[in-house]
């Protein structure tokens, strides 16, 4: 594990860590609503997940940008489940703290998951 921190700390720019202590703590306010919501559950399995899928990617790979295939397998899935169950839905409350949450932790996981699959082919190009 340290060894992984050291080489994503190698990695990244100042505002790459900032935008990864605002995924954590997103992730991390699912704790809030874990036992109201399924969504919420299933936001803070697929986080633990891919952490320790992320984590076995390195040790196997020893490389930081391909962390990021854990989460287009976990969170891929899991943001395509919150819109087409929880963010279409006619009941959906965008003004709740639930569903400002929501909205959040989608648009975090997309914007997340453009860099993951830009990273991941900049190393199988050869460009990392």
């Amino acid at each position: 594990m340290e060894e992984m921190t050291q080489a994503i700390d190698a990695v990244t720019s100042p505002a790459v860590q900032v935008w990864m202590n605002w995924m954590l703590a997103v992730f991390a306010a699912s704790i809030l609503f874990v036992w109201t919501y399924p969504p919420a559950r299933l936001a803070l399995m697929a986080f633990v997940l891919s952490a320790l899928l992320g984590l076995l990617i390195f040790s196997f790979t020893k490389e930081p940008y391909l962390i990021g295939i854990s989460h287009i397998i976990l969170w891929g899935p899991l943001a395509f489940y919150i819109y087409k169950t929880v963010v279409s839905a006619k009941e959906f409350e965008f003004k709740s703290i639930y569903g400002i949450w929501i909205v959040l932790l989608l648009s975090t996981i997309v914007i997340s998951l453009v860099f993951d699959v830009k990273d991941v082919i900049s190393v199988m190009i050869g460009i990392r």
